[in-house]
């Protein structure tokens, strides 16, 4: 039973990231603690690694569609380097109980802008001011280093408003700052990786990423507002359900 979930899990992340660009890797957090009972801290490290091989696979049918700007991926994940190692060491000695409610505030406002964004047209690209860039950059580093998650879905929108590119360039950019976020982190993590029992995250990891490899050839061509819905609402309940588990439950 543990191996279909692993499975299926992995699916619903390889889906979310090759059509959409962000999304599944924060699912993996929660149901690695619920579902497979993994302490916090060690399912935060585990989900980095699946972060990293979906990532990786869903950025190499953007880098063929010419749908990446490497310049701007290594300037925003620079600029986020010095949050990327402060959330990580912090993650360390975070208590489970703000691990898990600080995910379900980001899962749930993942869903949110998700569903808003589903509902809106090709996003006009415009400039802001210059110190959104730093802020933008430090917020996202310290929210993959401290909670295991690439930070795509506010990759995507910072790229657009504050960088000026095109949506579909922005979710190819975001899958690059990810896999570097989620790289950094992950070293940093280093005496972690032992204390982690692998089998669950390897199987959920090989499925995300065939899944990936297939969806991602689609998400190059095609803007999908029922998955991104759907998805949305996916996220929506996984947060809800860790959000009152955590407050409440626990």
């Amino acid at each position: 039973m543990e191996i279909v979930l692993a499975i299926s899990l992995g699916a619903v992340m390889g889906t979310a990231l090759g059509l959409v660009g962000t999304g599944g890797a924060i699912l993996a957090v929660p149901a690695l603690v619920y579902l497979f009972n993994f302490p916090p801290l060690q399912a935060t490290t585990a989900s980095l690694v699946i972060v990293i091989a979906a990532a990786l696979v869903s950025a190499r049918a953007r880098a063929k569609a010419r749908q990446i700007d490497y310049r701007q991926a290594l300037l925003l994940w620079s600029i986020g380097l010095a949050g990327n190692a402060v959330g990580a060491v912090a993650s360390k000695s975070a208590s489970d109980f703000l691990l898990l409610f600080g995910i379900s505030l980001i899962i749930l406002a993942a869903s949110i802008s998700m569903w808003i964004r589903s509902f809106q047209g090709e996003i006009q690209p415009k400039k802001r001011h210059p110190i959104l860039l730093p802020i933008m950059g430090t917020i996202i580093g310290f929210i993959a280093g401290f909670f295991g998650v690439g930070g795509a879905f506010l990759v995507v929108p910072t790229l657009i408003l504050a960088f000026g590119v095109s949506a579909h360039v922005a979710a190819g950019t975001g899958l690059v700052v990810m896999l570097l976020n989620s790289s950094t982190a992950l070293l940093v993590r280093y005496e972690l990786w032992s204390s982690v029992d692998w089998a669950i995250p390897l199987i959920v990891l090989t499925s995300a990423v065939i899944v990936a490899w297939i969806a991602a050839e689609k998400g190059t061509r095609l803007k999908s507002k029922s998955l991104e819905r759907g998805f949305a609402g996916l996220l929506l309940a996984v947060g809800l359900f860790t959000f009152i588990e955590t407050l409440f439950l626990s």
